[in-house]
């Protein structure tokens, strides 16, 4: 077992075996070459518009450009805005982008409170999938911010090292939400965070899957739908603990769980090997939060705080 509790929480020990995920990041070659629609002309285009963008990282990573490319399905003006979204929302919510190290405090809090994990196999769309649920139910251990923080860590990791993808699934477990866990969020952070997730998250989202959906999930929605556009709305799909069978049309069994009844690791496998993926990631983490936007070059016409207004950025 590669988590040991010493009295005061889950601790890690100092290495396990990875075999699920590599560390290596994807080149822009062969982003090419398994992306024959996206040409290095396409890139260079974008490169010569976020030269105009003084405000943005002069720097992006060609990998960054082809997956926000990619992600907004080769259409120019969107990923333009997919850019602009993403590295501003960097820039103004450090509490998501900040400080990505699993061995700080609060992220072993976290990881302690909350399952996570990037599933080794895809589904048969050959989406990615990534895992998440509580492992602990008392609502005062639950930290939204922190929890986020780890969300993007896996996504971020997942593309870093594979690169583009046809699409994401995200599965959630709701065993153990309570109303308490609800007071726990704020109007500003889930606002950041949905504004992330729809507008400036470089990859396909596809479907959010939610297992042992409990009554709750009413209250729920009712607080999140105010962030949500229809066509999220629309990718979300719930399942009580009785009708599990009926995920496997998006997550097959060989992809699921075995604590689901699937074929694969359980979730305490699951998410030791994402400890850990996370702990060898922290170099690339480190190096990639260089990349945010410089609020003081920003042209005046597009001076708005994306906290208080995501939609009126403009974009030349």
């Amino acid at each position: 077992m590669p988590l040991i509790n010493d009295g005061s929480g889950i601790v890690l020990k100092e290495s396990i075996k990875i075999k699920e995920k590599s560390i290596v990041p994807i080149t822009a070659d062969e982003e090419y070459a398994k992306n024959p629609e996206i040409s290095k002309e396409n890139i260079e285009d974008l490169r010569k518009w976020v030269v105009t963008q003084p405000h943005l990282p002069q720097n992006i990573p060609e990998e960054m450009l082809i997956l926000f490319y990619h992600s907004c399905f080769f259409d120019m003006e969107q990923t333009r805005i997919c850019i602009e979204i993403y590295y501003t929302l960097k820039t103004e919510t450090p509490e998501f982008f900040a400080n990505r190290d699993v061995f700080r405090p609060e992220l072993v809090n976290a990881l302690n409170v909350l399952d996570y994990g990037c599933l080794p196999i895809r589904n048969p769309n050959d989406y990615q999938i990534i895992y998440h649920k509580l492992r602990i139910f008392e609502a005062n251990k639950y930290v939204f911010n922190d929890g986020v923080k780890l969300l993007i860590m896996a996504m971020d990791a997942c593309f870093k090292v594979d690169g583009t993808c046809p699409g994401y699934i995200f599965l959630f477990d709701m065993r153990g939400v309570r109303l308490g866990h609800l007071t726990r969020l704020s109007i500003s952070s889930l606002r950041k965070f949905f504004t992330f997730i729809q507008e400036g998250l470089p990859v396909r989202l596809k479907g959010i899957h939610v297992l042992n959906t409990q009554s709750i999930v009413d209250k729920i929605m009712m607080l999140l739908k105010p962030f949500m556009k229809k066509e999220l709305l629309s990718m979300v799909h719930f399942y009580t603990e009785r009708d599990v069978e009926k995920i496997y049309g998006a997550v097959p069994k060989e992809c699921l769980l075995e604590d689901y009844g699937g074929l694969a690791q359980s979730i305490e496998k699951t998410h030791a090997h994402f400890i850990e993926w996370m702990k060898l990631m922290k170099p690339l983490f480190e190096n990639d939060y260089q990349y945010k936007c410089d609020e003081s070059k920003r042209p005046k016409k597009s001076k708005k705080s994306i906290s208080t207004s995501f939609k009126s950025l403009e974009i030349d």
